[in-house]
């Protein structure tokens, strides 16, 4: 018995509109329905969260709202008077320990595996890979040397690649569950310009995301899960801009942010309306978002100058 075409448009109709639903009803028990799932890595002895990009921004107030719910502390920077002041202004109740290392995440000679040896005694079930810097080149691409762009690849991903690979070890002896987060960006998905030395690493964690999820729960069955969060703008030292309904301060993403760990999506934009924009951006096509983001880059590097000027 063959399907008229109605029967066929009415039943592709149905499977359209359960597939919205159910997107939907994902979106509110993510955002607004779900009860917090970070106290899962709350667990053994003095649990740590280690954050890195902690001097400034959403590494500070990440670290700040992670003290606050009960995790001690292993923050990384590479200033360590600005280091020692954020250490101060959030363990100023001395309620949990915190500790640090310093490093400069664009030099090619880091040890990472004696930075993971001064933790070895640690409880770490948290690790924060935040660091990262997108606004350091304003030029096209060969206006820099070889060796500045792969300082910038290290930053944005090499110096989370390496750190993870070190600590790995250290995560999967945790007594219980343990994730690895790996700061994105919704310029990974728009193509925006003059971000070559940015948005490609993002991509690059996304999908070592992915693989190392995939290796840690199928092929080698470990406590140790990945989530990769897609940001979008905030309000910090490399984008100064005014708060917006689209673009909060970092105090406010951070607690989103939190909220979000350990939520089980390997993908997730921890805050609702960056999830808004995103999904948005499949709506639009490929050829406006490429002209949206030329317009919005020319703005945010004017802003950026102008900044620069008056400090």
């Amino acid at each position: 018995m063959s399907l008229s075409s109605s029967s066929v448009v009415s039943l592709l109709g149905t499977f359209l509109i359960l597939s919205l639903l159910k997107r939907f009803s994902s979106f509110l028990w993510l955002y607004f329905l779900r009860p917090s799932s970070v106290y899962r890595f709350l667990h053994g002895q003095e649990p740590y969260a280690l954050v890195t990009g902690a001097t400034d921004g959403i590494g500070k107030e990440v670290a700040r709202e992670l003290y606050s719910r009960g995790f001690n502390l292993v923050l990384h920077g590479r200033n360590e008077a600005k280091l020692r002041k954020v250490i101060e202004e959030i363990g100023k109740d001395g309620s949990r320990n915190i500790k640090y290392f310093l490093a400069s995440a664009d030099r090619s000679d880091i040890d990472f595996a004696k930075i993971s040896e001064q933790f070895k005694d640690l409880n770490i079930t948290l690790l924060i890979n935040n660091v990262g810097d997108g606004g350091s080149r304003t030029k096209r691409a060969d206006a820099y040397s070889a060796e500045q762009l792969m300082g910038d690849v290290r930053v944005n991903c090499l110096f989370s690649f390496n750190l993870t690979h070190a600590l790995l070890p250290k995560l999967r002896s945790a007594a219980g569950p343990a994730l690895v987060v790996f700061v994105g960006s919704i310029s990974a998905d728009i193509h925006a310009p003059r971000l070559y030395n940015y948005a490609p690493c993002k991509s690059f964690l996304y999908q070592l995301t992915r693989c190392l999820n995939t290796d840690e729960k199928y092929w080698t069955p470990t406590n140790v899960s990945f989530t990769y969060m897609v940001v979008g703008e905030v309000v910090s030292n490399s984008m100064r801009s005014p708060a917006a309904l689209f673009r909060p301060t970092s105090k406010v993403f951070a607690r989103h942010f939190v909220e979000a760990l350990g939520c089980g999506w390997e993908r997730v934009a921890p805050y609702w309306l960056h999830s808004v924009q995103q999904w948005s951006v499949t709506l639009m096509g490929d050829k406006f978002v490429e002209w949206f983001a030329a317009q919005r880059m020319k703005d945010l590097l004017s802003q950026d100058l102008k900044w620069k000027a008056s400090d």
